[in-house]
């Protein structure tokens, strides 16, 4: 009789785990990051951003602007198979916007391109610098919508020396102001 008794127990647990862990989830959506604020062409590909910021870091000079722009540089089955992050990143700044047209050779604009690779174990990081072009800036004076184009060539940076070929690097986002 004990034995009849645990092998009933045994098989209420048994029922009662089937019962719980008969949970079927939704099929996993793999979220596609898209802020669907513009595009930026790197070299000869199109690729659009997955995140615009346009800030202004001094509360004292309200016409003082901070952007920061990433674009996703996998491929759609790199990202369906969830390869390791890839991403084209740029941060630029002005302690003040007094002009609509900035000359990267002629303006000391600060400014930063990124290549960041996860998946390249030798060169995760690649550093570029704009030796050519312009930024063109419709600023939102009163908050809302700024819109920034840019039109610059690149080179790579390595140690503060510029290496290779210029790459072409253009685009065009809005970033809200505040």
């Amino acid at each position: 009789m004990t034995a009849n008794r645990i092998h009933f127990s045994l098989l209420f647990v048994a029922f009662i785990g089937v019962l719980t862990g008969c949970y079927k989830a939704p099929e996993f959506i793999n979220p596609v990051y898209s802020c669907e604020c513009g595009t930026v062409t790197f070299g000869e590909s199109l690729y659009t951003l997955k995140m615009a910021e346009a800030v202004v870091p001094d509360s004292l000079e309200p016409m003082s602007r901070s952007y920061h722009i990433v674009a996703d540089l996998r491929t759609p089955d790199e990202v369906d198979a969830h390869a390791a992050a890839h991403d084209l990143t740029f941060h630029f700044s002005f302690p003040i916007l007094d002009d609509l047209v900035y000359y990267v050779q002629q303006e000391d604009v600060q400014h930063l391109v990124q290549v960041i690779n996860h998946g390249d174990d030798l060169f995760p990081i690649r550093n570029y610098k704009a030796t050519d072009g312009s930024i063109v800036i419709n600023p939102a004076y009163n908050g809302g919508e700024e819109t920034v184009e840019f039109n610059l060539s690149i080179r790579e940076s390595v140690d503060s020396i510029l290496v290779g070929l210029p790459i072409a690097f253009t685009g065009t986002f809005t970033g809200i102001i505040d």
